[in-house]
């Protein structure tokens, strides 16, 4: 469990808190779905929903416990995109049914599912996988732009790690403002003068390409152990919790963001590698990135920081953990400051 995850409620208790295993839990679910009992329970980690591993002896399993905010709409979205790519051959979780056929059952105002543990040894953290894995998200948002869902799936949730273009300025200085209120120390001030300093910036260079952008669905989180490999293979794409409707190239960037996000000088070598990965992602996609989208990654990636302060130090409940969260959060914006600064050679690497 991390950290914060007693603490990590947001949005005025809207969030809810990570659920906690219980006797209660495992009962519910083996007398819903026909299980004689489940042991060898382990809880998975994750910062969303509480994911435990659990096995009956012959087969093993993941239940799924969302968070209070997930509701049955958002839940048989996610559901139906996960069906979807099953259906086109990118292994995605499959859920078990109940006994009385449902896809999930109802525990303390909790949804719960149970899915098919799938076995795996290496995450997408590496060149390697990166470059591997890219090219199966273009696959994925090929696909998912033509599913309906239902405004319920095309939400872009409030607890995600993205923060939408026309708001990241407004939501970003209702996180500077909550720091102020701290009598802030001498690092304080250094995260709300770069943190500003970001949004005005971005905010300023976003605002004639976005509105340009195309949108769709997107998976929301691709990265690390939420696309799994066993023997160089990708065995299992997971974690939808944060798909939402935005542009495509927003999901990219959140995959690079991640990866690039270092104290590393962005020498020409390791922008000609991120490019190499952004034409992979290119390379699973019938509708190839225009210039436009190419030229937007950049500011995407230095966006990418702003969701720390706009959704998660200004919405977190908690004043301690919106303290820790921020104690974190520097080095990442003055990565994203020196893209900014250094636009032009971005852009030119990734045109």
């Amino acid at each position: 469990m991390q950290k914060d995850s007693l603490s990590d409620n947001a949005g005025g208790g809207l969030r809810g808190l990570r659920a906690r295993p219980s006797a209660d839990l495992l009962k519910t679910v083996c007398d819903a779905y026909g299980i004689h009992s489940l042991s060898d329970i382990i809880d998975l980690g994750g910062s969303a929903n509480l994911n435990l591993f659990a096995t009956d002896g012959h087969n093993r399993y993941v239940v799924r416990v969302y968070r209070p905010y997930v509701n049955e709409a958002r839940l048989a979205d996610i559901q139906l995109a996960r069906q979807v790519l099953n259906a086109q051959g990118i292994p995605s979780s499959k859920v078990r049914l109940t006994l009385n056929g449902q896809p999930y059952i109802l525990f303390d105002g909790r949804l719960v599912e149970v899915d098919r543990y799938v076995e795996s040894d290496a995450n997408m953290a590496s060149w390697e996988h990166l470059a591997a894995g890219l090219p199966l998200l273009g696959r994925i948002h090929t696909i998912l732009r033509d599913v309906q869902f239902s405004t319920e799936g095309k939400k872009n949730q409030p607890f995600a790690n993205y923060i939408e273009p026309q708001n990241a300025l407004g939501m970003t200085l209702k996180g500077i403002q909550r720091i102020r209120g701290w009598n802030p120390s001498a690092y304080n001030m250094r995260l709300i003068t770069a943190t500003e300093e970001l949004a005005y910036l971005v905010s300023a260079a976003e605002q004639e390409l976005v509105p340009m952008l195309p949108r769709q669905m997107v998976h929301g989180d691709f990265w690390d152990n939420n696309v799994v490999f066993r023997d160089g293979r990708i065995v299992l794409v997971t974690d939808f919790d944060f798909m939402g409707e935005r542009a495509r190239i927003d999901d990219l960037a959140l995959t690079l963001y991640y990866f690039d996000c270092s104290d590393e000088p962005s020498s020409a070598k390791r922008l000609g590698g991120l490019r190499g990965l952004i034409d992979s992602y290119d390379s699973g996609l019938t509708e190839h990135l225009s210039m436009r989208e190419r030229l937007s990654i950049p500011l995407a990636m230095a966006r990418q920081p702003l969701w720390s302060m706009g959704g998660w130090i200004a919405l977190l409940d908690d004043e301690e953990a919106a303290r820790r969260h921020a104690a974190g959060m520097l080095g990442d914006v003055e990565w994203a400051l020196r893209i900014i600064r250094e636009l032009d050679r971005w852009q030119a690497a990734f045109s």
